[in-house]
């Protein structure tokens, strides 16, 4: 991978031990997918590995916060519940804080903070720290998982649960890593430096890099806040009815109440809701590679139950299923299924256009992604609320089966429906529904997981024309710009492309760095990131090399 910082490029090179990454050139592939619609070849779903089963969420906004998702040419404001998954980026301006919460672990953003996800699925997690601040409270790590953060001078390895603090420092501001608890390594500029727990190293200076190791003193203001935010778990009583890799679960008691069903287990019961409430009702959507359109929940509570489970509407109220205790659960974009024409949407009497209808799935009703065409993936994401795994399948036609597409599903009735360019914008849905008589939403044909409708069209970027008084060397200035923020923008492409170059480089002036004990390799598990310090020409000669390939 090639990551380009604002004050001096280095690329980091992710080299299997002995083995080829099962990821290279993964996200090549997502790219082209993400241009959904009806006339897609299945061959072509078929091709694309399924994404990873793990997603988090935004969990805190405070202050201006911004979203970039995989592919986006532009930031958008950032919401509570937006995911957070391969690809995102986020950044906080300078009087700003945010929060990301993966299943039980915790990761704050203090102010002026930019940070994109290389990578978060199960057994890796791998952060680009571009600048600022980040505190991670990591509340597992079991043997074979690893969590990398990557900052201007080197990469850090967190090789144990616990709570740590990355400051990451730049130019003549010096890098800070914390261990409060826990154990970390940071390998970069020719140094290997254990960090135990109740330590802190600070790096200064570049050539040569300057490492100072002290005990860990007080808390200042953002480590207090963040401590403060910490969840007690014993605290909770979801914890004893889903997994703690549920992203959202730690929202969920206080807004509602657990119950107990002799024929769905334990269910949860949201509190103070409007009469007329209904689930993927208030809040809107919002694309995300490589799954499509993804539902973003405006309650607080509402991402573990938009993206896991099942809904149920019983003794005139809506009850969230979890379904069976799952260890891993998959994450889903949105647990609906869409009605009308896949491509164009319902039609309607006296309508402009096609619009927007779906509902959520009830208990033991099939979630079929349009993303993936992974069976093994497919019963995976809906263990735990569908009791026989064994009627998913695809039939002779390469289609799921007609009793899964024809099925009876419960809250059909309970659609909701918007004009096309409501949902395609990303609007609020609640204040732009429509009614549409209950016989049409009967009738209409159910389309499996995703509407078929691509993702939105890029926003055009206005360019000021120069005049005729600009310098000649105006328009170089505005390519080196265009350049960095390109190189800024594909930090995450670029960790799905295979370098053999750069990995044969590394290998012959690095391999040093692969001496490790075998205790060390546990905690580092499959991959070592190599770091290649670069003048700018360096890094653009090699940078052709990897798009030539």
């Amino acid at each position: 991978m090639r990551f380009t910082f604002t004050n001096g490029a280095f690329a980091a090179l992710v080299v299997g031990l002995g083995v080829t990454s099962s990821h290279a050139g993964e996200m090549p592939q997502v790219s082209a997918a993400t241009g959904e619609s009806a006339a897609a070849p299945a061959a072509a779903t078929a091709t694309l590995p399924p994404p990873s089963a793990r997603v988090g969420r935004i969990s805190l906004v405070l202050g201006k916060v911004e979203f970039r998702g995989p592919g986006d040419a532009r930031w958008s404001a950032a919401s509570v519940n937006d995911p957070v998954a391969t690809g995102v980026a986020l950044r906080t301006d300078p009087q700003s804080r945010a929060e990301i919460r993966v299943g039980a672990d915790t990761i704050d953003l203090a102010e002026g903070t930019e940070i994109a996800v290389a990578r978060l699925d199960q057994p890796m997690a791998e952060i680009a720290v571009k600048q600022g601040r980040i505190d991670l409270d990591i509340r597992r790590l079991i043997p074979g998982e690893s969590i990398q953060l990557d900052v201007s001078r080197g990469g850090v390895w967190l090789l144990d649960q616990g709570r740590y603090d990355v400051d990451a420092g730049g130019g003549n501001h010096p890098t800070r890593i914390t261990a409060f608890t826990g154990d970390a390594r940071f390998v970069g500029s020719g140094s290997d430096l254990p960090i135990a727990s109740g330590y802190q190293v600070q790096l200064s200076g570049e050539r040569p890099m300057k490492a100072e190791i002290a005990a860990t003193i007080g808390d200042d203001d953002f480590a207090s806040w963040c401590k403060a935010r910490s969840v007690d778990d014993l605290t909770l009583a979801a914890p004893y009815f889903v997994s703690r890799e549920m992203t959202g679960y730690a929202a969920l008691d206080a807004a509602g109440d657990w119950r107990s069903t002799d024929k769905y287990g334990e269910v949860w019961v949201p509190k103070a809701l409007p009469a007329d409430w209904a689930p993927y009702r208030d809040g809107h959507w919002r694309w995300l590679a490589p799954w499509g359109w993804s539902w973003v929940d405006d309650q607080p509570w509402g991402f573990a139950t938009s993206h896991f489970g099942r809904w149920l509407f019983a003794d005139g109220h809506w009850v969230w299923v979890p379904g069976g205790l799952t260890a891993d659960p998959v994450w889903a974009p949105a647990v609906v299924d869409f009605l009308g024409t896949p491509g164009v949407g319902l039609s309607y009497a006296d309508g402009p256009g096609p619009a927007i209808a779906w509902f959520p799935l009830a208990p033991d009703e099939v979630y079929w992604p349009s993303y993936t065409r992974d069976i093994d993936y497919i019963r995976s994401i809906n263990r735990g609320s569908v009791a026989d795994l064994g009627a998913i399948y695809f039939g002779a036609n390469g289609e799921p089966p007609a009793k899964v597409t024809n099925g009876q599903f419960a809250n059909r009735g309970f659609a909701s429906v918007v004009p096309r360019a409501v949902f395609v914008g990303g609007e609020a849905i609640e204040t732009a529904l429509l009614t549409i008589p209950d016989r049409r939403l009967r009738n209409a044909p159910a389309i499996m997981g995703s509407p078929k409708i691509g993702a939105p069209p890029p926003v055009p970027v206005r360019v000021a024309a120069a005049s005729s008084r600009t310098p000649q060397s105006a328009p170089q200035v505005t390519t080196a710009r265009s350049t960095k923020t390109a190189a800024w923008d594909s930090i995450v492409r670029a960790a799905a492309i295979r370098s053999r170059n750069f990995q044969e480089a590394a290998r012959a002036r690095f391999t040093h760095l692969r001496v490790f004990g075998a205790a060390e390799l546990t905690h580092l598990r499959h991959s070592i990131v190599l770091r290649v310090a670069r003048a700018d020409h360096a890094a653009s000669e090699a940078r052709r090399r990897i798009i030539r390939r």
